[in-house]
Order: structure tokens, then sequence, then C-alpha cells
């Protein structure tokens, strides 16, 4: 079990890195925040939309969050931190192997997600 939280966020960045090839691009890259966006120009409702956040990580206080974008996805049986703004995701002072699972589980859902909409 980790509980430092810069080796919790170097960990799940880690796992979170190689979506960085799969269509997205890094718009955060520090020591205390990744995060990736898809930037393909799409349309919805009449809306262009020409960046969309998928997924980040963030060391903010005595917590790592790990931010999800569950917009048009509904993630309400699961117990995430809701975060607003169609962010949802986890708050973690320790990691296990168990939650990284989890962090790694929910990341491929909604890569996969993204994919079905066409978003990259």
């Amino acid at each position: 079990m980790k509980t430092d939280l810069v080796e919790i966020f170097q960990t799940i960045r880690a796992s979170i890195q190689p979506y960085a090839s799969r269509g997205y691009t890094v718009h955060e890259n520090s020591e205390t925040g990744y995060d990736l966006y898809s930037e393909k120009n799409i349309e919805v409702e009449g809306e262009k939309i020409t960046e969309r956040f998928f997924i980040g990580v963030y060391i903010n206080g005595n917590q790592v969050e790990v931010k999800l974008n569950t917009v048009e996805f509904e993630a309400s049986n699961q117990e995430l931190v809701d975060f607003g703004s169609n962010h949802k995701g986890f708050k973690l002072s320790r990691l296990t192997d168990a939650s990284l699972k989890e962090v790694e589980i929910f990341t491929e859902i909604i890569h996969v997600h993204f994919k079905e909409k066409e978003w990259i």
C-alpha cells in the first residue's frame, strides 16, 4: 500500500500516460497535475466542441484526486466522488493494488465510451 501522495500521483499518472498515444493530448504535465483531453472537432446539438476533458490526476491538499469525464455516461451505481461539471472519480490518500485496478478499469471504460461516441 502506498501512502505518499507523490508516489500515489506518479503511479496513477504512469497508468494513464499510455492513453496519450491513443488519441488524447496532454494539457497539464506537472509535479502535481496530469490530464488528458480529446481535441477532435465535433458538433453536438449545434454546438462546436474543439476539446473534451478525458481524465486527470492531481495532488490536492492531503489527497490525490482522479477525475474522469462522465458526460453522457451513467456512473450513479458506483461509489465515485462527484467533482461537478460531469466529472466523477476518486479521492485517494492511500493506494492499494485493488484501488489502482479500479482506477484503471474506470479509465478504460470511459475510453471505450469516448470511442463509441467518436470523440477521439
